[in-house]
């Protein structure tokens, strides 16, 4: 593959202070509750010293990137291996607040209205400038026929203000927009690039990021190299980054100790304990946001009938799933936001109960009910697959498990709608607007059965148009009740800690509730 090549933020309204109060900066008190972080043996060093530049970084990771153009990628495990390539408008800090990006500030003359105001003497990485026309097309672009991505959906209009200033108009009161400019919506892409590549773009990505890719191998590898025209003074400290695709859990951990990676984002639960007995290795544990789900197809059988989908729902012990997958490490999972967010209701329950799920599927008629379950050729997901096959076949309903490469996989549920059922994590959203928009909006590329109901539909429009932290909370309980507890449109499953695994020479790792690893922070010391 070729060388893939003014203020200070300013809230000038009440709802300015609101937005930032939803967007994560306070619990019902006014604070975020930030999860509690599981000890672990060998913890990374909270003094370690000053960054040092230069060198190399080798990433082990569980797949590769779907697309390397942000508005066609599928996955959230895609968003570790674009940020080092591309920055985004708004960036985030580890409890899920907004900060400047590229956008150095904003503010809100009304509550239909954004005025973001670029930073100046930005250059992606092929030398053309980064301003307010870049931001029109990259918006634009994300909101186009060709995109995947229904975040921004809400912005009906963006004007060129002048050079560093855009306006961004909304249809309607949107609470989660700049969280959402920090997620795929707010990657840049270099619109040269994408004019001058068409529909090969992919193939020669361009960003106004810390690196740029030097080669890309599918399913085996990417190579990064430090953008040395990067805006932030000091930034990236590597020389060079490379990401090794390794799905197998025993693999990753092997590399990890011998040398042939440095870096391991997310170690699956079984493979803990070994870590913590290398002294050589450092490990950082976190909650987030991320969570077992199994997606269903609701356009197709057997999952076209409500009471099928709520026999899966009921019949999962989900504690029986993390004692016997997860070695005990986990939460029992009911809605898609873990305990101790804003956002989760401690009043929704969804209790194992077989016995609810033969009488569902007998009252309505239903015999011999199969479907085929996708999964990954990878023993964790595997043995996930084959526990939730178990439970299902107690209550009488049969089920075929298909293994697929995660990509793959997910491009067989959600893009070609071949199969009636995937288990997967949701990587969780920087807003929880954006989790409920994406998971139970009516239009999502991750709802490809379009699964909906004019009481879900409103909830969602109402609690985008809502800032009130309180409030939202409440809407998000009612249509958490409406989307899982009454029609079970997605089960969700259990979540579980994201542990970081490294050499003890890397340095600057910075753990955040969304749960994806950030490289450009990262450096090594140097002997």
């Amino acid at each position: 593959m070729s060388k893939l090549k003014r203020r200070s933020l300013t809230l000038v309204t009440l709802f300015v202070v609101l937005m930032m109060v939803i967007s994560g900066c306070g619990s019902q008190s006014g604070s975020t509750k930030t999860p509690d972080t599981p000890p672990t043996a060998n913890p990374v060093s909270e003094s370690p010293g000053t960054p040092q530049h230069g060198g190399s970084l080798t990433v082990a990771y569980v797949a590769d990137v779907t697309n390397f153009d942000p508005i066609k990628g599928t996955t959230g495990n895609d968003h570790a291996l674009l940020w080092p390539l591309y920055d985004t408008l708004v960036k985030f800090t580890p409890d899920m607040k907004p900060k400047p990006g590229l956008a150095e500030s904003w503010e809100f003359p009304d509550n239909t209205t954004i005025l973001l105001h670029l930073r100046e003497g930005v250059k992606f990485s092929d030398g053309s400038p980064f301003n307010a026309e870049a931001v029109k097309f990259n918006i634009d672009r994300v909101n186009s026929t060709d995109s995947q991505i229904s975040d921004l959906k809400n912005i009906q209009s963006v004007e060129v203000v002048d050079d560093k200033t855009v306006k961004l108009q909304l249809s309607q009161p949107d609470s989660s927009i700049i969280l959402a400019l920090s997620d795929r919506g707010g990657m840049m892409v270099s619109p040269t690039a994408v004019k001058t590549h068409g529909a090969d773009y992919s193939l020669h990505p361009v960003g106004a990021g810390p690196f740029i890719v030097t080669n890309h191998i599918p399913n085996g590898e990417i190579g990064y190299e430090a953008n040395r025209d990067y805006w932030q003074k000091g930034l990236p400290y590597l020389d060079k980054l490379t990401v090794k695709v390794i799905p197998d859990a025993n693999s990753q951990i092997n590399a990890l100790k011998t040398g042939q990676v440095d870096f391991l984002p997310n170690v699956q639960p079984q493979m803990v304990a070994t870590l913590k007995a290398d002294a050589n290795i450092v490990l950082s544990p976190t909650n987030t946001l991320a969570l077992n789900m199994i997606y269903l197809r609701t356009d197709a059988p057997p999952f076209n009938d409500k009471a099928a989908r709520l026999a899966v729902l009921y019949g999962i012990n989900r504690q029986q799933l993390i004692d016997a997958i997860n070695f005990g490490q986990g939460t029992v999972a009911v809605q898609p936001f873990p305990k101790d967010y804003w956002a989760h209701d401690d009043s929704i329950n969804i209790p194992y109960d077989p016995e609810k799920s033969k009488q569902l599927l007998k009252d309505a008629g239903l015999s011999n009910v199969s479907f085929t379950l996708t999964t990954y050729p990878i023993e964790w997901w595997t043995r996930l697959a084959n526990g939730i096959k178990g439970q299902l076949e107690e209550v009488g309903i049969n089920v075929t498990i298909k293994t697929l490469e995660p990509n793959a996989a997910v491009q067989s549920f959600l893009g070609d709608k071949e199969t009636n059922a995937l288990t997967g994590n949701w990587s969780g959203r920087p807003d929880p607007q954006m989790t409920i928009a994406s998971l139970y909006g009516k239009d999502s590329y991750y709802n490809p059965g379009k699964a909906t109901t004019p009481e879900l539909e409103s909830l969602i429009k109402e609690a985008a148009a809502t800032t009130d932290q309180n409030q939202r909370a409440e809407l998000y309980k009612k249509t958490v009740n409406t989307s899982v507890v009454e029609n079970a449109f997605s089960i969700p499953t259990f979540s579980q800690p994201m542990t970081a695994a490294m050499n003890k020479k890397v340095q600057g790792f910075e753990p955040n509730l969304l749960g994806k690893a950030i490289f450009s922070s990262l450096w090594v010391e140097q002997k």
